[in-house]
Protein backbone atom coordinates (compact mmCIF):
# COMPACT_ATOMS: atom_id res chain seq x y z
CA UNK A 1 0.00 0.00 0.00
CA UNK A 2 3.06 2.26 0.52
CA UNK A 3 4.29 1.45 -2.12
CA UNK A 4 1.38 1.83 -4.71
CA UNK A 5 1.12 5.69 -2.57
CA UNK A 6 4.67 6.67 -3.39
CA UNK A 7 4.35 5.55 -7.38
CA UNK A 8 1.00 7.37 -7.26
CA UNK A 9 2.55 10.49 -5.95
CA UNK A 10 6.00 10.59 -8.40
CA UNK A 11 3.85 9.80 -10.89
CA UNK A 12 1.54 13.16 -10.54
CA UNK A 13 5.07 14.77 -9.21
CA UNK A 14 6.18 13.86 -12.64
CA UNK A 15 3.68 14.60 -14.78
CA UNK A 16 3.31 18.18 -12.62
CA UNK A 17 7.08 18.88 -13.85
CA UNK A 18 6.30 18.15 -17.43
CA UNK A 19 3.48 20.46 -17.60
CA UNK A 20 5.38 23.26 -15.79
CA UNK A 21 8.66 23.06 -17.80
CA UNK A 22 6.38 22.64 -20.90
CA UNK A 23 4.86 25.84 -19.70
CA UNK A 24 7.60 27.93 -18.75
CA UNK A 25 8.85 27.21 -22.42
CA UNK A 26 5.40 28.59 -23.86
CA UNK A 27 6.28 31.94 -21.59
CA UNK A 28 9.24 32.35 -23.09
CA UNK A 29 7.56 33.13 -26.91
CA UNK A 30 7.15 37.00 -26.49
CA UNK A 31 11.17 36.77 -26.52
CA UNK A 32 12.55 34.18 -28.93
CA UNK A 33 10.81 34.54 -32.06
CA UNK A 34 9.80 31.15 -34.41
CA UNK A 35 12.25 32.70 -37.19
CA UNK A 36 15.09 31.13 -34.50
CA UNK A 37 13.30 28.20 -32.61
CA UNK A 38 9.85 27.38 -34.77
CA UNK A 39 8.49 25.00 -32.19
CA UNK A 40 7.90 27.24 -29.44
CA UNK A 41 5.03 28.14 -31.27
CA UNK A 42 3.16 24.97 -31.39
CA UNK A 43 3.70 24.69 -27.71
CA UNK A 44 1.93 28.39 -27.42
CA UNK A 45 -0.91 26.86 -28.50
CA UNK A 46 -0.93 24.66 -25.05
CA UNK A 47 -0.93 27.63 -22.99
CA UNK A 48 -4.52 27.33 -21.96
CA UNK A 49 -4.32 24.17 -21.26
CA UNK A 50 -1.55 24.40 -19.47
CA UNK A 51 -2.60 27.00 -17.11
CA UNK A 52 -5.68 25.15 -16.31
CA UNK A 53 -3.42 21.73 -15.64
CA UNK A 54 -0.99 23.77 -13.18
CA UNK A 55 -3.94 25.43 -11.76
CA UNK A 56 -4.92 21.80 -10.95
CA UNK A 57 -2.28 20.59 -9.89
CA UNK A 58 -2.07 23.53 -7.54
CA UNK A 59 -5.62 22.86 -5.86
CA UNK A 60 -4.81 19.15 -5.88
CA UNK A 61 -1.26 19.21 -3.87
CA UNK A 62 -2.43 22.18 -1.71
CA UNK A 63 -4.78 19.41 0.06
CA UNK A 64 -2.69 16.60 -0.26
CA UNK A 65 1.15 17.71 0.48
CA UNK A 66 1.77 21.83 0.62
CA UNK A 67 5.21 22.07 -0.45
CA UNK A 68 4.46 20.77 -4.06
CA UNK A 69 1.79 23.18 -5.05
CA UNK A 70 5.04 25.49 -4.73
CA UNK A 71 6.01 24.33 -7.97
CA UNK A 72 3.05 25.52 -9.72
CA UNK A 73 2.60 29.05 -8.09
CA UNK A 74 6.50 29.56 -9.17
CA UNK A 75 5.20 28.51 -12.87
CA UNK A 76 2.26 31.09 -12.79
CA UNK A 77 4.12 34.14 -10.95
CA UNK A 78 7.50 33.87 -14.06
CA UNK A 79 4.82 33.36 -16.58
CA UNK A 80 2.40 36.36 -15.42
CA UNK A 81 3.49 38.23 -18.74
CA UNK A 82 1.92 35.44 -20.91
CA UNK A 83 -1.35 34.86 -18.50
CA UNK A 84 -1.97 38.36 -18.09
CA UNK A 85 -1.93 38.86 -22.08
CA UNK A 86 -4.25 36.18 -21.86
CA UNK A 87 -6.61 36.67 -19.40
CA UNK A 88 -8.44 40.21 -19.44
CA UNK A 89 -9.38 40.28 -15.06
CA UNK A 90 -12.58 42.72 -15.74
CA UNK A 91 -16.40 42.91 -14.60
CA UNK A 92 -17.93 41.89 -17.55
CA UNK A 93 -19.62 45.05 -18.53
CA UNK A 94 -23.11 45.75 -19.05
CA UNK A 95 -24.86 47.08 -22.15
CA UNK A 96 -25.29 50.58 -20.63
CA UNK A 97 -21.34 51.13 -20.06
CA UNK A 98 -21.06 50.95 -23.90
CA UNK A 99 -22.42 54.54 -24.67
CA UNK A 100 -20.03 56.41 -26.48
CA UNK A 101 -18.67 59.60 -24.69
CA UNK A 102 -19.23 62.86 -26.38
CA UNK A 103 -15.97 63.17 -28.65
CA UNK A 104 -14.66 59.79 -28.87
CA UNK A 105 -13.93 57.82 -31.29
CA UNK A 106 -15.96 54.46 -32.29
CA UNK A 107 -13.34 51.78 -33.97
CA UNK A 108 -14.25 48.08 -34.99
CA UNK A 109 -11.96 45.54 -36.44
CA UNK A 110 -13.48 42.93 -38.32
CA UNK A 111 -12.48 40.07 -40.66
CA UNK A 112 -15.38 39.94 -42.93
CA UNK A 113 -14.39 36.46 -44.73
CA UNK A 114 -15.24 38.35 -47.94
CA UNK A 115 -18.90 38.79 -46.75
CA UNK A 116 -19.59 35.12 -47.82
CA UNK A 117 -18.16 35.32 -51.47
CA UNK A 118 -17.84 31.80 -51.03
CA UNK A 119 -20.63 30.00 -49.19
CA UNK A 120 -22.42 27.54 -51.09
CA UNK A 121 -25.93 29.26 -50.86
CA UNK A 122 -27.24 32.68 -49.21
CA UNK A 123 -24.27 34.77 -49.87
CA UNK A 124 -26.94 37.39 -51.01
CA UNK A 125 -28.54 37.19 -47.63
CA UNK A 126 -25.08 36.75 -45.47
CA UNK A 127 -24.04 40.09 -47.00
CA UNK A 128 -26.79 41.75 -46.25
CA UNK A 129 -26.83 40.79 -43.02
CA UNK A 130 -23.57 41.83 -42.35
CA UNK A 131 -23.82 45.32 -43.48
CA UNK A 132 -26.98 45.57 -41.35
CA UNK A 133 -25.01 44.42 -38.17
CA UNK A 134 -21.94 46.77 -39.13
CA UNK A 135 -24.28 49.54 -39.53
CA UNK A 136 -25.81 49.12 -36.47
CA UNK A 137 -22.61 50.10 -34.31
CA UNK A 138 -22.57 53.84 -35.18
CA UNK A 139 -19.06 53.67 -36.20
CA UNK A 140 -16.58 56.24 -36.37
CA UNK A 141 -13.45 54.42 -37.74
CA UNK A 142 -14.02 50.91 -39.32
CA UNK A 143 -10.99 48.41 -40.11
CA UNK A 144 -11.88 45.56 -42.49
CA UNK A 145 -9.67 41.98 -43.09
CA UNK A 146 -10.18 39.78 -46.22
CA UNK A 147 -12.38 42.60 -47.96
CA UNK A 148 -13.76 42.02 -51.32
CA UNK A 149 -15.16 44.01 -53.73
CA UNK A 150 -15.98 44.08 -57.72
CA UNK A 151 -16.74 46.45 -60.53
CA UNK A 152 -18.22 43.64 -62.63
CA UNK A 153 -22.14 43.54 -63.39
CA UNK A 154 -24.18 41.86 -60.97
CA UNK A 155 -21.36 41.07 -58.67
CA UNK A 156 -21.01 43.09 -55.39
CA UNK A 157 -18.97 46.99 -54.99
CA UNK A 158 -18.83 46.21 -51.44
CA UNK A 159 -15.78 49.41 -51.78
CA UNK A 160 -18.69 51.69 -53.19
CA UNK A 161 -21.44 50.35 -51.14
CA UNK A 162 -20.28 50.87 -47.69
CA UNK A 163 -18.86 54.22 -48.32
CA UNK A 164 -22.78 54.86 -49.48
CA UNK A 165 -24.90 53.30 -47.18
CA UNK A 166 -22.79 53.77 -43.66
CA UNK A 167 -22.05 57.30 -44.59
CA UNK A 168 -18.17 56.70 -44.64
CA UNK A 169 -16.98 59.36 -47.56
CA UNK A 170 -13.15 58.60 -46.69
CA UNK A 171 -11.27 55.09 -47.32
CA UNK A 172 -8.36 53.52 -48.40
CA UNK A 173 -8.32 50.19 -49.73
CA UNK A 174 -4.88 48.06 -50.48
CA UNK A 175 -6.19 45.61 -53.58
CA UNK A 176 -3.35 43.24 -52.91
CA UNK A 177 -4.91 40.56 -55.07
CA UNK A 178 -7.20 41.72 -57.99
CA UNK A 179 -8.60 39.71 -60.43
CA UNK A 180 -8.48 41.39 -64.66
CA UNK A 181 -8.23 44.31 -62.56
CA UNK A 182 -12.25 43.73 -61.65
CA UNK A 183 -12.40 41.77 -58.96
CA UNK A 184 -10.36 43.05 -55.75
CA UNK A 185 -9.27 41.67 -52.53
CA UNK A 186 -7.42 42.74 -49.46
CA UNK A 187 -8.03 45.41 -46.39
CA UNK A 188 -9.63 48.38 -45.86
CA UNK A 189 -9.88 51.36 -43.44
CA UNK A 190 -13.33 53.72 -44.02
CA UNK A 191 -13.26 56.44 -41.87
CA UNK A 192 -16.17 59.22 -41.05
CA UNK A 193 -13.10 61.64 -40.53
CA UNK A 194 -10.80 63.43 -43.44
CA UNK A 195 -7.67 61.01 -44.53
CA UNK A 196 -5.01 63.53 -44.91
CA UNK A 197 -2.43 60.60 -45.53
CA UNK A 198 -2.73 56.99 -46.62
CA UNK A 199 -0.59 54.33 -47.88
CA UNK A 200 0.64 50.35 -48.03
CA UNK A 201 3.60 48.58 -46.77
CA UNK A 202 4.06 44.98 -48.27
CA UNK A 203 4.77 42.67 -45.25
CA UNK A 204 6.66 39.57 -47.36
CA UNK A 205 7.15 38.54 -50.89
CA UNK A 206 5.26 36.11 -53.13
CA UNK A 207 2.22 36.06 -55.11
CA UNK A 208 0.03 35.88 -51.63
CA UNK A 209 1.84 38.40 -49.54
CA UNK A 210 -0.33 41.10 -48.30
CA UNK A 211 0.03 44.99 -47.05
CA UNK A 212 -0.06 46.88 -43.51
CA UNK A 213 -1.83 49.82 -44.78
CA UNK A 214 -2.24 53.20 -42.81
CA UNK A 215 -4.17 56.09 -42.95
CA UNK A 216 -3.43 59.21 -40.93
CA UNK A 217 -6.92 60.71 -40.06
CA UNK A 218 -7.54 64.62 -39.24
CA UNK A 219 -9.75 64.34 -35.52
CA UNK A 220 -10.82 67.78 -35.10
CA UNK A 221 -7.13 69.81 -34.59
CA UNK A 222 -5.50 66.58 -33.88
CA UNK A 223 -4.21 63.79 -36.54
CA UNK A 224 -4.10 59.93 -35.30
CA UNK A 225 -3.15 57.21 -37.41
CA UNK A 226 -5.29 53.75 -38.02
CA UNK A 227 -3.39 50.82 -39.19
CA UNK A 228 -4.89 48.10 -40.24
CA UNK A 229 -3.29 44.50 -41.49
CA UNK A 230 -4.25 40.86 -41.97
CA UNK A 231 -1.13 38.47 -41.47
CA UNK A 232 -0.29 35.22 -42.63
CA UNK A 233 -2.77 32.62 -42.18
CA UNK A 234 -1.96 28.58 -42.06
CA UNK A 235 -3.86 28.47 -45.97
CA UNK A 236 -5.95 25.28 -44.74
CA UNK A 237 -8.05 23.99 -47.34
CA UNK A 238 -10.92 22.09 -47.30
CA UNK A 239 -8.84 19.04 -47.36
CA UNK A 240 -6.87 19.59 -44.41
CA UNK A 241 -9.64 20.84 -42.18
CA UNK A 242 -11.37 17.28 -43.21
CA UNK A 243 -8.39 15.66 -42.04
CA UNK A 244 -8.35 17.53 -38.84
CA UNK A 245 -11.82 16.79 -37.90
CA UNK A 246 -10.87 12.86 -38.27
CA UNK A 247 -8.18 13.32 -36.63
CA UNK A 248 -9.70 15.28 -33.49
CA UNK A 249 -12.03 12.26 -34.13
CA UNK A 250 -10.18 9.89 -33.99
CA UNK A 251 -11.06 8.33 -37.44
CA UNK A 252 -7.45 8.42 -38.46
CA UNK A 253 -4.08 9.23 -37.79
CA UNK A 254 -3.26 11.08 -40.73
CA UNK A 255 0.34 10.63 -40.60
CA UNK A 256 1.42 11.84 -44.31
CA UNK A 257 -1.85 14.67 -43.62
CA UNK A 258 -0.66 15.62 -40.17
CA UNK A 259 2.54 16.11 -41.60
CA UNK A 260 1.57 18.33 -44.42
CA UNK A 261 -0.66 20.53 -41.46
CA UNK A 262 2.59 20.95 -39.49
CA UNK A 263 4.54 22.49 -42.13
CA UNK A 264 1.73 25.10 -42.97
CA UNK A 265 1.62 25.73 -39.59
CA UNK A 266 5.32 26.20 -39.51
CA UNK A 267 5.86 28.25 -42.40
CA UNK A 268 2.98 30.53 -40.83
CA UNK A 269 4.36 30.89 -37.57
CA UNK A 270 8.16 32.04 -39.38
CA UNK A 271 6.54 34.37 -41.51
CA UNK A 272 4.16 36.08 -39.06
CA UNK A 273 7.27 36.99 -37.07
CA UNK A 274 8.94 38.48 -39.93
CA UNK A 275 5.81 40.09 -40.30
CA UNK A 276 5.68 41.31 -36.75
CA UNK A 277 8.96 42.78 -36.40
CA UNK A 278 8.03 44.52 -39.77
CA UNK A 279 5.06 46.23 -38.45
CA UNK A 280 6.49 46.91 -34.79
CA UNK A 281 9.63 48.78 -36.38
CA UNK A 282 6.63 50.64 -38.62
CA UNK A 283 4.54 51.63 -35.54
CA UNK A 284 7.34 53.12 -34.21
CA UNK A 285 8.04 55.46 -37.03
CA UNK A 286 4.35 57.00 -36.27
CA UNK A 287 4.59 60.66 -36.26
CA UNK A 288 0.65 60.22 -34.47
CA UNK A 289 -0.90 58.34 -31.80
CA UNK A 290 -1.37 55.15 -33.15
CA UNK A 291 -4.33 52.87 -33.45
CA UNK A 292 -3.72 49.22 -34.56
CA UNK A 293 -6.09 46.88 -35.72
CA UNK A 294 -6.17 43.62 -37.25
CA UNK A 295 -6.28 39.99 -37.80
CA UNK A 296 -2.87 38.38 -36.44
CA UNK A 297 -4.09 35.08 -37.15
CA UNK A 298 -1.93 34.18 -33.62
CA UNK A 299 -2.63 33.97 -29.74
CA UNK A 300 -2.02 36.33 -26.96
CA UNK A 301 0.78 33.77 -26.00
CA UNK A 302 2.72 34.23 -29.01
CA UNK A 303 5.88 36.13 -30.20
CA UNK A 304 3.49 38.06 -32.85
CA UNK A 305 1.10 39.32 -30.78
CA UNK A 306 4.00 40.63 -28.48
CA UNK A 307 6.41 42.15 -30.74
CA UNK A 308 3.17 44.34 -32.57
CA UNK A 309 1.58 44.99 -29.02
CA UNK A 310 4.97 46.70 -27.97
CA UNK A 311 3.67 49.40 -25.19
CA UNK A 312 0.32 49.78 -26.68
CA UNK A 313 -2.51 49.19 -24.61
CA UNK A 314 -4.79 45.85 -25.73
CA UNK A 315 -8.26 47.42 -25.72
CA UNK A 316 -9.67 43.60 -24.99
CA UNK A 317 -7.12 43.61 -21.27
CA UNK A 318 -8.16 47.07 -20.40
CA UNK A 319 -12.03 46.75 -20.67
CA UNK A 320 -12.84 43.16 -21.92
CA UNK A 321 -13.29 40.21 -19.60
CA UNK A 322 -12.29 36.34 -19.68
CA UNK A 323 -10.78 35.43 -22.63
CA UNK A 324 -12.18 36.91 -25.47
CA UNK A 325 -12.63 34.21 -28.45
CA UNK A 326 -12.83 35.76 -31.58
CA UNK A 327 -12.45 33.22 -34.04
CA UNK A 328 -15.40 30.76 -34.53
CA UNK A 329 -13.59 27.61 -35.87
CA UNK A 330 -11.08 25.10 -34.79
CA UNK A 331 -10.66 26.32 -30.41
CA UNK A 332 -12.83 27.63 -27.69
CA UNK A 333 -9.74 29.62 -26.61
CA UNK A 334 -8.62 31.90 -30.14
CA UNK A 335 -8.11 35.63 -29.57
CA UNK A 336 -6.84 36.30 -32.58
CA UNK A 337 -8.35 39.95 -33.29
CA UNK A 338 -7.37 42.92 -32.15
CA UNK A 339 -7.41 46.83 -31.08
CA UNK A 340 -4.23 48.21 -29.71
CA UNK A 341 -4.08 52.37 -29.00
CA UNK A 342 -1.28 54.33 -27.88
CA UNK A 343 -0.93 55.46 -24.40
CA UNK A 344 -2.18 58.70 -25.33
CA UNK A 345 -5.89 56.89 -25.85
CA UNK A 346 -8.15 56.56 -22.93
CA UNK A 347 -10.33 53.51 -23.80
CA UNK A 348 -13.89 53.82 -22.66
CA UNK A 349 -15.07 50.12 -23.70
CA UNK A 350 -14.46 47.16 -25.46
CA UNK A 351 -16.56 44.55 -26.54
CA UNK A 352 -17.52 41.64 -29.06
CA UNK A 353 -20.37 40.57 -30.96
CA UNK A 354 -20.51 37.40 -30.91
CA UNK A 355 -22.23 36.87 -35.02
CA UNK A 356 -21.72 33.85 -36.87
CA UNK A 357 -22.41 35.70 -40.44
CA UNK A 358 -17.94 35.48 -40.50
CA UNK A 359 -15.84 32.90 -38.81
CA UNK A 360 -14.43 35.93 -37.18
CA UNK A 361 -16.24 37.96 -34.97
CA UNK A 362 -15.91 41.96 -34.62
CA UNK A 363 -14.46 43.67 -32.00
CA UNK A 364 -15.54 47.01 -31.08
CA UNK A 365 -13.51 49.97 -28.99
CA UNK A 366 -14.37 53.11 -27.94
CA UNK A 367 -11.53 55.59 -27.29
CA UNK A 368 -10.65 59.07 -26.39
CA UNK A 369 -7.53 61.00 -27.25
CA UNK A 370 -6.25 62.90 -23.98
Amino acid sequence: MRFLRLFTKGFFLTVNVIVLLLFLVACLAPYVSPEQWWPISFITLLFPLLLISLLLFFACWLLFDFKYCLLSLMAIVIGWKSIAAFIAFNYPSSQKQFANPPGSLHVMSYNVSQFGLYKEKDSKYNRQAMFALIKKQELDVVCFQDFYTSEKKNDFNNREDISREMNFPFRYFSSDFNRDGMQHWGSIIYSRYPILKSDKLKMSTGPLSESLIYADILLDDDTIRVINMHLASYRFNQRDYRFIEKIKNQEDTGLIATRNIMQKMKDAYVGRSRQADIVAAFIKTSPYPVIVCGDFNDTPASYTYFTIRGSLQDAFLQKGSGIGRTFAGLAPTLRIDYIFADNQFTINSFRKINSDLSDHYPVIANLTLQ
